[in-house]
């Protein structure tokens, strides 16, 4: 059989967009698909570009620098050209854009190149965020809504309530949107005997303090000043609680500088990431989700949750069984709610919690759902 030539284009490669690119790269089957990734080589991490190298002679990297996160018009015309080129030449069968500004110059790209299969991953909707005005979020909405409709097979969404966003701004009908949730890797024996288990002594934390952690990139997106506005109002009411934040981004040394003494910020890497293992309790802030990668491998740990209630966390937590949702807006007038979760997540069932996300979010199934799409 004639393997199909698939184009992934990505402005980025870090944090969960990162995870779902290299868990969908990973777990392919390369005797029916010949793979382009098309990326920014100066905004991916340490593991996607590992995950490339890891993988070399089964895809062919194209790096387009030119695709940068910011709305900057001399970029964009570039990466467009970059992009139109590079599928003139690779013409592939199907072309599958992840992220706001890749789906709007891969779907344009591939639409005109005319690719039989255009698909497009948001990976939570830029309209979706608090940090841009009404004006600009009306501006994407009418994007969205004229891509998904003019230039598009079928979009993704990674949660319902991710789906729910595209139907009440009138994105597109309801069967041009499917739902397919973030998949987990299975646990192995060998990558649980090689997780750390030294974070209390790394970071001088005694042994009775409980450790509240999250771990997601530090931008605006996931709210970092409420993080730690939250562990300095824990730490003015005296409450023996260590909050850990492991992430880069652009806003760390800022939120870093303001933290209190309870506070403790880890730079991003593959061994940190394996002190996630050893939080007691992991908590997000976050504005606006697509459906984040972290919150589901410390449920996997058996680690309760306490997220903010937003799109993208309601599909995660049930509610008393693995964790609870909290209204952001009163989270710091309610701080008690903050301990009564610490209290109930002391007796919380284990089992329960890794159960909750075992079977809903596998790996297997995303790569099923995705692959069937490509080949139908």
């Amino acid at each position: 059989m004639k393997k199909k030539k698939l184009l992934l284009i990505s402005q980025s490669g870090r944090g969960g967009l990162r995870r779902h690119l290299c868990d969908l790269m990973l777990n392919l089957d390369y005797e029916i698909f010949e793979v382009w990734v098309a990326y920014n080589d100066d905004a991916i991490d340490d593991i996607f570009r590992q995950t490339i190298e890891q993988l070399s002679g089964k895809i062919t990297p194209i790096l387009i620098n030119n695709l940068v996160r910011e709305l900057n018009l001399k970029e964009d015309i570039k990466a467009y050209l970059k992009l139109s080129k590079l599928i003139k030449k690779v013409k592939p069968d199907i072309v599958h854009c992840h992220s706001s500004k890749a789906g709007v110059l891969g779907r344009i790209a591939a639409k005109r190149r005319r690719v039989n299969k255009i698909f497009y991953t948001p990976h939570a909707y830029s309209f979706l965020s608090t940090e841009f005005s009404k004006r600009k979020k009306y501006l994407f909405i009418r994007i969205e809504k004229f891509l998904s409709r003019n230039a598009t097979t079928k979009t993704f969404n990674v949660s319902n309530s991710e789906k729910y966003s595209a139907l009440k701004y009138n994105i597109d009908n309801d069967k041009k949107l499917k739902v397919i949730y973030n998949g987990l890797v299975s646990q192995t024996k060998e990558n649980i005997l090689n997780k750390q288990d030294n974070l209390r002594k790394k970071l001088k934390i005694k042994d009775s303090s409980y450790i509240i952690g999250n771990m997601a990139r530090v931008e605006s997106q996931k709210n970092p000043q409420l993080f730690n506005n939250i562990a300095h109002k824990a730490y003015s009411d005296k409450k023996d609680i260590a909050f850990i934040w492991i992430g880069d981004g652009s806003l760390k040394n800022k939120v870093q500088q303001n933290s209190s003494d309870n506070t403790y910020f880890l730079n991003f890497s593959e061994k940190n990431s394996n002190y996630l293992s050893e939080f007691d309790g992991y908590i997000s802030t976050s504005d606006y989700e697509g459906l984040p990668y972290s919150p589901l491998e410390a449920l996997q740990e058996g680690i309760p949750v306490l997220l903010s209630d937003v799109v993208g966390h309601d599909e995660i937590v049930e509610d008393g069984v693995n964790g609870k949702l909290y209204n952001p807006d009163n989270i710091l007038v309610n701080i008690q709610e903050l301990y009564d979760f610490i209290d109930w997540s002391k007796t919380s069932d284990k089992q329960a919690i890794k159960k909750s996300v075992t079977d809903k979010f596998s790996i297997d199934n995303m790569i099923l759902e995705i692959s069937s799409e490509y080949l139908v």
